[in-house]
């Protein structure tokens, strides 16, 4: 909890989740062990139902209170993306939902507010298969023996698991079954043990148990956000937890010493209603506060989110009184076994219907008259379906809604600020808004969608050709999706003036020589270097009379030397002195502060409250980057810093059109009308047979 407060010093925090697969491993496979031993069988219906009485009450109270409070204070347009978490978390599959969205759980903006049941539906999986084979394994010879070996060849696979995807797909790795379940093999192992363990353990105790918390504080100091994780280094919160366990409550170890002191048993006894909590009430609250004033968009300072998590405290402890030991405590839990299982599945049908319902209504307000009504079309054909190079296939494409790493704000002035521009700043969201803000989210390039476009997996670059297939001038497009979100732009003058549009564009993957990291990856994004030698040496051979780059300002670098501009713009030269043909340089855009969509569907009558300051949007760095490359190179650099924010501040819509599909992306509809803006920058390419 203290980390995700953001409490300094608390980063690692994380590790909690591994020493409670750990716990819950020992803690079942031990009830489960005995259990056969004292009946010689397993009662799973017995043991399912104490499962969700244990679970479901609190649990599903909580996913209920979230509906309920997401209705209040989040923008309809992510109330139905809200909806379907609370859904997948209420079949305990949020692990599988957020691993397939590639959720970055490292960061807060934006996050769903039930981003933390993940590790539940990991639990809750185990709670599934765990007894089962265990019942299989036990009519295998001797019943210890045989669940030793089963729990040892399943520790074994996992941890391989695990530590293979960690560097190639780490979001499965942080949230799978298959790659946690090592943690959660460990702690039965060491339940099946326990006896003869405990037995010769002794004088050894205490100093088995300080290793452990030893390994813990480690875990704590030497991981990181950055740090790739699960991984190697996972073993550490792993072996200190079990350290701890194993030397058990003896004199001098850390259970007798801490874990028995009163403050410590309170906040166990309230943990799970804690955990359950504390999240929704941090991210909703801060979404609550940032719309009250108290912050912008939804950050908001420590002192609030220390507020918030008291709240948080004071909640989980009402919450295991009211709702968590009632259910615990009841005898039979009304009507028995059978009966309390159908319960249990008749409030999670109830969950499931209402989220449903909610999140279909949501969808449908914003495609409403609200909304939609008098929205002009676009462009019939903004986007020709593409050619493929001859003898070439695209490689294959993993989406990603990942987005790039924001920047930091900046409070240097950006220089010429540009005047006030009546009109653009107050009053209602327009009827006839293009796109629609129900529609703002989709309303992007298509080159992935095509498959001419790469999003994080992927090193090989499609063979696209947009606009005429066999023209004598050849275009190409290269950078990460701030240089896809140019393509309407770049695909209309390309169909005016008959050229051969070849696009290279890879999410967050920034056209610069040197190393970067990927928030979303949490490692170094080294699919990226690859891509980008890729693209060079299909540059080399395509030779393109023009190529355009441009690239997000806002990434992440392994070296901080390289957050300096000026050295990113050597290093852009660096490629660009190996590219044939005219080069032109695009200034990247600039940023909102919000999430434009979100912020105008919650104020539909004032879009004043959805402005960004020139001073924020252009940040002091906004374009040195490009500068200096093209000072080195003497390519053509192209500013529509202008076009984009042609006010202070920067608004959020101009004429009738949305400028943004988040808050540092354009419309696919915005960028195709600046097309005429950008050709009379570009650098002559020749006589066309259009011209």
């Amino acid at each position: 909890m203290l980390c995700h407060v953001g409490i300094p010093g608390t980063a690692a925090g994380f590790i909690g989740v591994d020493v409670f697969f750990v716990l819950s491993g020992f803690l079942i496979t031990g009830l489960l062990v005995n259990e056969h031993e004292r009946t010689g069988r397993l009662d799973l219906r017995a043991f399912y139902a104490r499962r969700a009485r244990r679970i479901m009450p609190a649990a599903l109270a909580v996913l209920a209170a979230t509906l309920i409070a997401a209705q209040l204070v989040v923008s309809p347009l992510d109330v139905p993306g809200i909806a379907d978490d609370v859904v997948a978390a209420g079949l305990s599959i949020a692990n599988v939902r957020f691993a397939v969205q590639a959720t970055d759980y490292f960061t807060s903006v934006g996050a769903s507010p039930v981003l933390h049941y993940w590790s539940l539906g990991v639990e809750e999986q185990f709670y599934v298969a765990w007894p089962l084979i265990m019942l299989a394994a036990a009519r295998i010879g001797r019943p210890r023996v045989s669940l030793a070996i089963l729990a040892g060849t399943v520790l074994v696979a996992s941890f391989v698991l695990s530590y293979e995807l960690t560097t190639t797909a780490t979001t499965w790795a942080y949230y799978s079954l298959p790659t946690r379940a090592w943690q959660l093999a460990a702690g039965g192992l060491l339940a099946i043990a326990a006896p003869s363990f405990r037995a010769r353990s002794g004088a050894l105790a205490p100093c088995l148990g300080w290793s452990g918390a030893l390994c813990l504080t480690a875990a704590l100091v030497l991981i990181g956000p950055e740090t790739p994780y699960p991984g190697l280094v996972s073993l550490l919160p792993t072996i200190g937890a079990l350290a701890i366990v194993a030397a058990g409550h003896g004199r001098w170890t850390p259970g007798s010493v801490v874990l028995e002191r009163a403050p410590v048993r309170w906040l166990g006894r309230i943990s799970y209603s804690l955990y359950l909590w504390h999240w929704p009430v941090l991210v909703l609250g801060s979404i609550a506060l940032g719309a009250a004033g108290w912050a912008d968009g939804s950050e908001v300072g420590l002192p609030a989110r220390l507020g918030l998590a008291g709240l948080a405290v004071a909640v989980a402890w009402i919450s295991w009184n009211v709702i968590e030991e009632p259910f615990r405590r009841a005898r039979g839990w009304h009507m028995g076994q059978r009966r309390g299982l159908a319960l249990a599945g008749a409030a999670l049908a109830t969950l499931i219907v209402a989220g449903t319902t909610m999140g279909a209504a949501a969808m449908r307000a914003t495609a409403s008259d609200d909304y939609d009504v008098g929205a002009t079309p676009t462009d019939p054909d903004p986007f020709a379906t593409p050619s493929m190079l001859q003898g070439e296939e695209p490689a294959g494409v993993v989406a990603s809604s990942a987005p790039s790493a924001a920047p930091a704000a900046s409070a240097h002035p950006a220089p010429q600020p540009a005047p006030p521009v009546a009109g653009l700043n107050r009053g209602s969201v327009p009827r006839n808004l293009t796109p629609t803000l129900g529609r703002a989210r989709a309303d992007h390039d298509p080159l992935v969608g095509d498959g001419c476009g790469l999003a994080l997996a992927g090193t090989s670059p499609p063979a696209c050709v947009y606009a005429k297939a066999d023209a004598a001038i050849t275009v190409a497009l290269v950078g990460d999706s701030h240089a896809a979100q140019w393509f309407p732009a770049l695909n209309r003058i390309a169909r005016d003036r008959g050229w051969r549009l070849v696009p290279f564009t890879k999410f967050s993957c920034v056209f610069l020589d040197m190393p970067i990291w990927s928030p979303n990856l949490n490692r170094e994004y080294t699919e990226c270097a690859t891509w980008r030698e890729a693209v060079v040496r299909r540059l080399i051979t395509l030779r393109p009379d023009l190529v355009v780059i441009t690239s997000d300002i806002g990434f992440s670098v392994l070296d901080q030397r390289d957050f300096d501009p000026k050295r990113q713009g050597a290093a852009m030269a660096r490629f660009v002195n190996r590219i044939p043909g005219s080069i032109a340089i695009l200034v990247d855009t600039p940023r909102s502060d919000v999430d434009v969509p979100a912020c105008l569907a919650m104020h539909r009558d004032a879009i004043e409250r959805c402005l960004t300051s020139r001073a924020a949007a252009l940040s002091w760095r906004h374009g040195l980057r490009e500068r200096e490359a093209a000072r080195l190179t003497g390519a053509t650099l192209v500013d529509l810093t202008v076009n984009v924010c042609p006010a202070d501040p920067c608004p959020p819509i101009i004429g009738r059109t949305l400028v943004y599909r988040d808050n540092h992306h354009l419309t696919a509809t915005f960028a195709a009308s600046l097309a005429r803006a950008l050709a009379a920058k570009l650098p002559a390419v020749g006589v066309t047979a259009a011209q």
